[in-house]
């Protein structure tokens, strides 16, 4: 099954993403009109020291609240895994001597074209965070997978990458 896209115009653009108006044709001949926001592929890892995961938590202006999360980041790097290896030691000063990509998903497949590519870190050393200006106030927070779980179940943790990044884990045998 595929449409047919008529055209393409640009309305919005910034560092981070783009929107565009496509008119598109399904197959039966119906045509619509939809907005679609680009974004560039991101990379979510969850460091994993053995016992805890590292979470970070930080204001997020579109929702207006402070919101904890694993490290992610936008694909600014050679790689994604770069990316991913990048964004944990920036954000929460760890490196990991392993590193593996568990999978992938479309954030939300019916408005944005975003993928966010899932990696487990592992054997991780402590070090010093080097983090961006608009990282401002971000803070560290070390939690068992129970305590995780509870962050989930009482809605303190409503991130969605995060919640589904958990699950991809639990469902990689890794935990």
């Amino acid at each position: 099954m595929s449409w047919k896209r008529n055209s393409s115009k640009e309305v919005f653009r910034n560092r981070f993403m783009w929107v565009t108006e496509d008119e598109v044709e399904t197959e039966s001949g119906q045509k619509m009109t939809y907005g679609v926001v680009h974004k560039k592929p991101f990379a979510l890892t969850i460091p994993w020291d053995g016992k805890k995961f590292t979470l970070i938590g930080e204001y997020r202006y579109f929702v207006d609240s402070f919101v904890w999360a694993f490290p992610q980041g936008h694909y600014e790097h050679d790689s994604i895994e770069e990316t991913a290896r990048k964004e944990l030691q920036e954000e929460t000063g760890q490196t990991a001597k392993s590193i593996q990509k568990i999978g992938s998903f479309w954030i939300g497949p019916g408005a944005i074209n975003q993928e966010c590519n899932v990696f487990f870190a592992t054997d991780l050393a402590e070090g010093n965070v080097n983090r961006e200006e608009s990282e401002e106030g971000m803070e560290i927070k070390k939690v068992t997978l129970a305590e995780l779980k509870q962050l989930i179940k009482s809605g303190e943790i409503k991130d969605g990458p995060t919640i589904t990044a958990l699950s991809m884990l639990e469902f990689s045998g890794e935990i």
